[in-house]
């Protein structure tokens, strides 16, 4: 054998043995790739508390199940501290629209949705832009600033390892609070739009749980819901959300292999909703602005006429 076909075979075989190991770590990582979601993240008890404080049936008519398009659900159906209903075909949440597919444009008409407003930054929009039916109004409606596109950036952080567990709560903590004092203006202005709205409407963030969320809390909370069932509420986002979860997670665990640094742990944070989030939101709003219902009124710009108004809209009493 020549000098240079014996280093062609030795790098030949320095290849086939890469290639078997490799081969080799993504067979054992997808064998131990099975993964479930924590029991903090599962929102299984938040459905489960959903299911006993009401109607089952109504509880699946509040979901909309589409292929792509995660967490789409209705607002209504939920009972509120004076006795009445949230009513059902008025407001949906969801995940972004980037992949409704065509087939499924006259389910969004069935629900006679004429108005979607998207609460992303342009960052997380370009190249996900929403696919709409015909006849739908699109209003762009985000309620962060994200001038350097640092929530698209996220994702790359995270992966590089640049983001530990602590680091991934303490943001999104801290993204909470701020959703409801620094940008306060902007907050105003998508509840106005959306609560005058007489039309049926759908608002979204990305993955419909953080901003979603926190809007949705917001409107129970003019509504008169109770906190416990806005916190279920918001928790049934990692239900609806599992599949797609574990799904991330897998994906994680298996590119751990090659981005060691990476916390998966950060991961979840960053895939799931918590409780604490949420209260963090309200928390901010108690100490800063004296309760939601001084918010309503002094931040939201919502006097008691206008919310009495909004509650004969969006709600309804049994037997009437």
């Amino acid at each position: 054998m020549t000098q240079e076909k014996g280093f062609y075979f030795y790098q030949f075989i320095i290849f086939n043995v890469k290639r078997a190991l490799y081969i080799f770590l993504v067979g054992v990582a997808l064998t131990a790739c099975k993964v479930s979601v924590s029991e903090n993240h599962d929102g299984k008890s938040a459905y489960m508390a959903t299911v006993q404080g009401s109607d089952s049936a109504i509880l699946s008519r509040r979901y909309i199940p589409f292929n792509k398009t995660l967490n789409f659900r209705d607002i209504g159906g939920i009972k509120t501290e004076d006795g009445r209903t949230v009513r059902l075909g008025k407001i949906y949440r969801s995940g972004n629209l980037a992949e409704l597919e065509n087939s499924e444009f006259g389910k969004l008409h069935a629900l006679h949705i004429a108005s979607v407003y998207d609460l992303r930054t342009d960052h997380e929009i370009k190249g996900k832009e929403d696919r709409l039916p015909a006849g739908v109004r699109y209003f762009h409606t985000p309620t962060v600033e994200d001038k350097d596109g640092e929530i698209a950036q996220l994702k790359t952080k995270v992966i590089n390892g640049e983001i530990s567990e602590k680091q991934a709560f303490d943001k999104t903590v801290q993204f909470y609070e701020d959703a409801v004092s620094v940008n306060v203006d902007a907050l105003r202005n998508i509840m106005h739009d959306i609560l005058e709205s007489d039309s049926t409407i759908v608002y979204h963030c990305s993955a419909g749980k953080d901003r979603t969320g926190i809007i949705s809390a917001l409107i129970l909370s003019i509504l008169k819901v109770d906190r416990k069932t806005i916190v279920n509420e918001y928790l049934l986002s990692n239900y609806y959300r599992q599949d797609r979860t574990e799904s991330t997670l897998r994906k994680a665990r298996l590119g751990k292999i090659i981005k060691r640094k990476m916390d998966l742990k950060a991961v979840e944070v960053f895939v799931t909703v918590d409780e604490r989030f949420i209260n963090a939101s309200f928390e901010t709003i108690d100490k800063k602005y004296g309760g939601i219902e001084k918010f309503i009124q002094n931040q939201l710009c919502i006097d008691p006429k206008t919310r009495t108004q909004l509650i004969e809209k969006l709600t309804y009493r049994e037997g009437i």
